[in-house]
């Protein structure tokens, strides 16, 4: 992504990791470095400001022993970048919190090869609503009476010179399947 596509102020479009450029993979590298965890970016956004700003939204996975639940969860690192020099500016979990065990809590986060079958399916019905396009990236679920979910998503809205954005899409289903009470919040860096 070129200087010239950027938005002066804000943070431009959100990039997918598999499509981070040189830019991109060079400003995570600096960030990558943390001990005790794995840390894979789903996607980022970029603002020029005094240098260039880099927003990460991360699933970040601890490195335990084998016999210790592993509770991944969700972060947004935004990184700063002068010339060759990168200082973090933040880093905040956006993902639901989890209890140790999960009774009663949301479960840890899961990407989208590890979905349960229940979040499969309600993730193929909310991609499915028309007007919007929804790139749900990873999820977790709370059992209530029915089952609570929180997915994590790139939304692309389909009007012209939209901007697409990173979101939390909050959604219940109920003993029937359905899937009511659902909210779109944004998430941002």
């Amino acid at each position: 992504m070129s200087e010239a596509n950027r938005i002066l102020g804000g943070f431009g479009p959100i990039v997918l990791a598999q499509d981070f450029d040189k830019e991109y993979i060079n400003a995570f590298e600096h960030i990558n470095k943390r001990e005790g965890v794995d840390i894979k970016p789903l996607a980022g956004q970029s603002q020029v400001v005094n240098g260039t700003n880099y927003a990460f939204y991360c699933f970040v996975s601890p490195v335990v022993a084998p016999n210790v639940p592993k509770v991944n969860r969700l972060e947004l690192i935004v990184v700063n970048q002068q010339g060759e020099h990168f200082t973090q500016l933040s880093d905040r979990t956006f993902s639901e919190p989890v209890l140790v065990p999960p009774i009663g809590s949301f479960d840890s986060v899961a990407l989208r090869d590890d979905f349960s079958e229940a979040e499969l399916r309600a993730a193929q019905q909310i991609e499915s609503l028309e007007g919007v396009n929804y790139m749900i990236l990873a999820a977790q679920q709370q059992v209530v009476a029915g089952l609570n979910f929180a997915f994590y998503s790139v939304v692309i809205p389909v009007t012209p010179n939209a901007q697409a954005f990173f979101a939390r899409i909050d959604a219940h289903r109920d003993f029937e399947g359905k899937l009511v009470n659902t909210q779109l919040h944004h998430i941002n860096p």
